[in-house]
């Protein structure tokens, strides 16, 4: 019974959405505008867990050297995608194309007022700076 329970958690959502031109699904769209009206929407985020590798070597941070546990920004209006470590340092990173974000990104799951919340909400303001699990 167990199984079958955990089977059923896992199933991908039936509401998914249209494939892009490779194939893949994307639920990411491309402006704000795309959820509708009275959305003040200016970036995506996504908490990254994992390292992340790049051309070059591991995603680093310089302030605490931090390889894993990143939070990815697509700012929309220049779209070019952030890194957020926990110690709170921010940088914008080239490495990391703006369409690769849109590719792998999941469902839109919340929508914060204002950065600040945001950073709070998922643990990037410094609370859990040098903590890694």
């Amino acid at each position: 019974m167990f199984n079958r329970l955990m089977r059923r958690a896992h199933r991908p959502p039936t509401d998914a959405a249209p494939s892009s031109a490779e194939g893949r699904s994307t639920t990411c769209p491309d402006t704000a505008e795309a959820l509708g009206p009275g959305r003040d929407v200016t970036d995506w985020v996504w908490p990254y867990p994992f390292a992340m590798p790049l051309p070059g070597g591991l995603l680093t941070c310089d302030a605490c050297g931090a390889q894993r546990d990143w939070l990815f920004i697509l700012q929309l209006a220049t779209d070019q995608v952030s890194v957020r470590c926990r110690c709170t340092r921010q940088w914008h990173e080239p490495r990391i194309p703006a369409d690769w974000f849109r590719q792998h990104f999941g469902r839109i799951h919340r929508y914060h007022t204002d950065p600040a919340a945001r950073d709070r909400a998922l643990g990037f303001d410094g609370t859990f700076a040098g903590i890694y699990w």
